[in-house]
């Protein structure tokens, strides 16, 4: 399975959330590749910092073939994790089209939920070519007293 996770929107926990999810994927006993799509090259960073030893593969790709590579990057792997840019590029489309699931993550705000609808739109596009695909939105960071920080933002 490869997993996608992108949203136009920055801050929204795409890096974060894809690590998590390739560190559950490799517990599970998978071989795990962590494609690094970001410009930005947080999780090649992370990766650079990290003591100890790492559960899973990470490599930096931020190319807009992707989509044309990914059978021979993943050969090796039972599961891949792409972790996208934040912004709606080229790489993005690249990377709907090499993914089976797009995971779009979103905080609980209607900022976020406005970004991703572009996201989704191509998605929708994606499906002319990949009838198969699916996307999912993955609600991130959760306020456990909303109504209180709302008032403390007032």
């Amino acid at each position: 399975m490869i997993y996608a996770f992108l949203n136009q929107k920055g801050g929204v926990g795409k890096t974060t959330l894809s690590v998590h999810g390739a560190s559950a994927l490799a517990r599970s006993k998978g071989r795990v590749l962590r494609i690094d799509a970001d410009p930005q090259q947080s999780a090649m960073k992370w990766s650079a910092v990290r003591s100890g030893e790492i559960a899973f593969s990470v490599i930096g790709m931020s190319k807009a073939t992707l989509h044309k590579e990914i059978t021979s990057l993943s050969a090796d792997y039972d599961h891949v994790v792409i972790d996208g840019p934040p912004r709606v590029t080229e790489l993005a489309r690249s990377i709907i089209l090499a993914a089976d699931v797009v995971v779009i993550p979103v905080q609980p705000s209607p900022f976020d939920v406005w970004a991703a609808a572009e996201t989704v739109e191509h998605i929708k596009e994606a499906r002319i070519y990949k009838e198969n695909l699916k996307a999912v939105i993955a609600i991130n960071r959760k306020y456990s007293d909303w109504a209180r920080c709302s008032r403390s933002l007032s």
